[in-house]
């Protein structure tokens, strides 16, 4: 015999908004440090 569960899609929205500021927080920090670094690149080889 087959069970059927239902399950909410709206449960784990908390848990999805809280990974998505992370990885978008993350993500500003990770394009800073590359820009960063290419700027001190810059500097260097002038």
């Amino acid at each position: 015999m087959e069970s059927y569960s239902y399950i909410n899609i709206f449960e784990t929205k908390g848990l999805e908004y809280i990974l998505l500021i992370c990885f978008l927080l993350l993500f500003i920090y990770f394009v800073r440090y590359i820009f960063s670094s290419k700027k001190k690149a810059d500097e260097n080889m002038k």
